[in-house]
């Protein structure tokens, strides 16, 4: 049986977030391409993942390391949005030095755009739909070409014709999925942003659940709307392994909103508490103001949660309902005020050049954020991607400004070089940069936010980490 490769593609720092919030970014596991690897391994079929962007490694490095590989056919790409330039440079360079390789991509914008991907990198051979740990494996078994045409869940080429198969349905028992094969990993050389860790330890994340039930015009659900969960039981037995072989003292605890259900948040805080595992990790993870209350706040803390991600999105209710966020900023208040009593602290989400937002709508998000004050704010250009409501609305209208996917960058701001892609009527690109930039400024250098971080000094680092940013902010203001 040939060995199959799963690459993560080779992808910067610097080309994620801008040369400046480089040193800030996060470089975290390529989880999807890890549970993949177990699924193949659980039926029996030799895994490799070589994650490029751990490693350091660029596309003729990559290439080297695949040609060393006689025996693999078949190489497994992720492709992210943004990550679409390196993607195609990566298979082109790899289907010219290994003509007989199968060339298969899979992630959110495959999903999305299936065959469009398969006409815009013709190097490609196959293009997984949706969840990809069950279709790899059939991929795999395949012995023919012609074999893929039995197979769920993928658009491939036959011929000169590209076709499209059947969709897979989703995974409805997600236990039935290995876990993720950290084994093939590079673990020493991962790590999350600074706002989502406590001290200077190890955090891995673990993923408990898939589908979201929410309607937000941003977002793509790619893991669907119907809300999918592992058992208590096989999460606990991950979070044994990840302290076993790494001793880990904290845990990114990873849903689309882990609080969604309230029956499964409960079980999962009692068996943290009851295992004593409140004891030895502390976690964090993402959650929507309408799925909390005090009691569940209080019960997360109890079970060791020190962080909650809310995404707040905007500080305009107009423009809350246009995005179908479904949540009021009454509420968002109360919520922020509560998680904090709870001794909970908090991250917030806000995006800046939603459709149909002025500038005036723009500061009042900045001015809401400076408000509501969490710990940490994530201010990003809204970038309206593949497979989102957003996205088609705007590409029916004829809004969307181009579709060079290398320029679908959050962090745009900080990149001069990007085009953004969608525009407000009456906004500028210059002025879209410069208030993501002028957001940063306004939230953390206000005087109380600098004692604060101050006041949360316990090592060398955190203060050359808290410089380093103040520093940047700064230039920002200069430039």
């Amino acid at each position: 049986m040939n060995n199959i490769i799963l690459v993560n593609p080779p992808l910067s720092l610097e080309e994620r977030y801008g040369k400046a919030m480089a040193q800030f970014g996060a470089v975290t596991e390529p989880l999807g391409l890890a549970y993949i690897a177990g699924m193949l391994e659980k039926n029996h079929i030799p895994a490799t993942i070589i994650d490029a962007q751990a490693e350091g490694f660029s596309i003729d490095q990559v290439v080297t390391l695949l040609a060393d590989k006689k025996n693999s056919a078949i190489i497994g790409i992720t492709l992210l949005t943004p990550m679409f330039g390196a993607v195609q440079k990566l298979s082109d360079a790899i289907k010219k030095t290994i003509p007989t390789s199968t060339i298969v991509l899979g992630g959110p914008h495959c999903t999305a755009l299936k065959e469009q991907v398969l006409e815009e990198i013709t190097s490609a051979d196959i293009v997984c739909i949706g969840e990809g740990e069950e279709t790899m494996v059939d991929i795999a078994q395949a012995t023919e070409q012609s074999g893929l045409a039995h197979i769920l869940g993928i658009c491939y080429r036959d011929g000169k014709q590209i076709k499209t198969n059947e969709a897979r349905p989703y995974i409805k028992n997600l236990d039935t999925i290995s876990p993720p094969a950290r084994h093939l990993l590079p673990m020493d050389k991962y790590h999350l942003t600074a706002s989502r860790v406590t001290g200077d330890s190890y955090c891995p994340t673990i993923i408990v659940a898939r589908g979201c039930p929410f309607s937000c015009t941003y977002c793509s659900r790619i893991f669907g709307r119907t809300l999918r969960l592992h058992s208590i039981e096989r999460i606990i037995s991950e979070i044994d392994l990840l302290i076993e072989q790494f001793d880990i003292k904290q845990l990114n605890i990873e849903a689309d909103t882990l609080t969604a259900n309230k029956k499964f948040l409960t079980q999962l805080c009692h068996a943290l508490i009851d295992g004593n595992y409140n004891k030895k990790i502390k976690w964090t993870c993402e959650s929507r103001v309408d799925t909390v209350d005090k009691d569940s706040l209080e019960l997360m803390k109890k079970a060791g949660c020190w962080q909650i991600s809310y995404g707040v999105e905007t500080g305009n209710q107009r423009l809350l309902d246009e995005i179908n966020k479904g949540t009021k900023l009454e509420q968002i208040e109360e919520v922020f005020k509560l998680t904090k009593k709870a001794g909970i602290t908090i991250r917030g989400f806000f995006m800046l050049g939603l459709p149909t937002e002025t500038i005036a709508e723009s500061l009042a998000t900045i001015n809401f954020a400076k408000k509501i004050d969490p710990l940490w704010a994530q201010f990003t250009i809204t970038t309206p991607y593949p497979g989102t409501k957003m996205f088609n609305e705007l590409k029916t209208s004829g809004k969307i400004l181009n579709f060079d996917w290398n320029n679908y960058n959050t962090w745009s701001g900080w990149q001069g070089e990007y085009k953004i892609p969608y525009i407000s009527e009456g906004r500028t690109i210059e002025e879209l940069r410069n208030l993501q930039k002028m957001a940063m400024r306004k939230f953390y250098l206000r005087p109380a936010v600098i004692w604060r971080f101050i006041k949360s000094v316990r090592s060398v680092d955190d203060m050359r980490k808290y410089i380093q940013g103040g520093m940047v902010l700064l230039k920002s203001k200069l430039s």
